[in-house]
């Protein structure tokens, strides 16, 4: 993996062809510094109690969008929090997250314009879609988020192996960048089938993990740019398993990650301005012609369930949609790609 990142083409050729990408934290000034931060913050919040008003206040609603804003818990799986605004953010997270979605919002706007020219489109193509989610909103919401995961390792005697936290899905948006601090995501490599530890350090640059602090970095294509790129970029199918607690993870109970999903921002889209020599024409039942972007988000998440939902509705979820495609289509014999992070 790390052989084939020798350029920024290189690097993309490989995230367009993969769906996911490796980068090196220390590469990008700042961004150590501001997750090493936001990580802190993030495990005192959890380690909060649960009646704890920074919780209660900012509890997530219930139901198949519960995993969209707010403090969430699945018992014996993980713990989420989801924060779209300054004002809907836990003080105990609000000035880390601020920096740590700054620093972050600036690299996806440089990468998303490289990824425009790889697609010989104008490199501001993307711009009204990502422009408003650059920094951190006060009070307007728009559909990119940060999202701060606590996955429960599995311990005890009936403990066998490691644990699946998040079934195979995809993301929804443009692009994620997820930052680990100790293994846990996989990607499927797209011409063995297998599942690559991808924040294995065997797996990475040669010190790239030592210069970052101990943390690693991972980009995924999203279904948004899998659209728009007529599937030059194709959405990278991942999920998180984690081990056991040992020296390996330093005996720790909990695997933390944080997920900045930058989804996008609603906007008149005109398919016509994506295409290009590379990308090529949008046919029948793909073209759209001035509707708000919102329109083509909502469609690609009817067609998906959410792996970070309640375990009870999700598998209604999974039900419904397997319904709606009928035994044996499509949509049942690639169930777990059609979820949703």
């Amino acid at each position: 993996m790390a052989q084939r990142q020798v350029s920024d083409d290189h690097a993309l050729h490989f995230l367009a062809s993969e769906g996911y990408l490796p980068l090196a934290l220390a590469d990008h000034p700042g961004m150590v510094e501001a997750y090493t931060k936001l990580f802190t913050q993030t495990s005192e919040f959890f380690n909060l109690p649960p009646g704890s008003p920074e919780k209660t206040e900012y509890q997530a609603a219930s139901g198949a969008a519960a995993s969209e804003e707010g403090y969430l818990k699945i018992p014996n799986e993980k713990s989420i929090m989801t924060v779209r605004t300054s004002q809907h953010c836990p003080a105990i997270l609000r000035t880390e997250l601020q920096a740590a979605w700054n620093l972050t919002g600036s690299l996806m706007q440089k990468i998303m314009t490289a990824i425009a020219n790889t697609l010989e489109l104008q490199p501001d193509v993307f711009s009204p879609f990502i422009e408003p989610c650059m920094t951190l909103p006060q009070t307007e919401r728009t559909p990119t988020f940060v999202r701060m995961f606590r996955y429960d390792r599995p311990q005890g005697p009936t403990t066998t192996g490691p644990k699946v936290n998040a079934e195979k899905h995809k993301d929804l948006g443009m692009l994620s960048l997820v930052v680990g601090h100790s293994p846990g995501l996989q990607a499927l490599d797209s011409k063995t089938n297998a599942w690559i530890s991808v924040e294995d350090q065997r797996n990475l640059p040669p010190g790239s993990i030592t210069r970052s602090g101990g943390l690693t970095a991972t980009l995924l294509a999203g279904e948004t740019l899998a659209f728009l790129s007529r599937g030059s970029y194709t959405a990278g199918v991942h999920r998180v398993v984690c081990a056991p607690p040992s020296a390996e993870n330093k005996g720790d109970p909990y695997r933390f990650s944080i997920v900045y999903a930058l989804r996008a921002a609603p906007a008149p889209l005109f398919t016509k301005c994506f295409e290009s020599r590379v990308v090529g024409e949008f046919g029948p039942g793909e073209t759209v012609e001035g509707q708000s972007s919102a329109v083509l988000f909502e469609k690609i998440m009817r067609t998906h369930w959410n792996v970070n939902a309640a375990p009870s509705v999700r598998e209604e979820q999974r039900r419904k949609f397997e319904g709606m495609n009928g035994s044996g289509g499509q949509g049942v014999a690639n169930g777990q790609e059609r979820a949703l992070g």
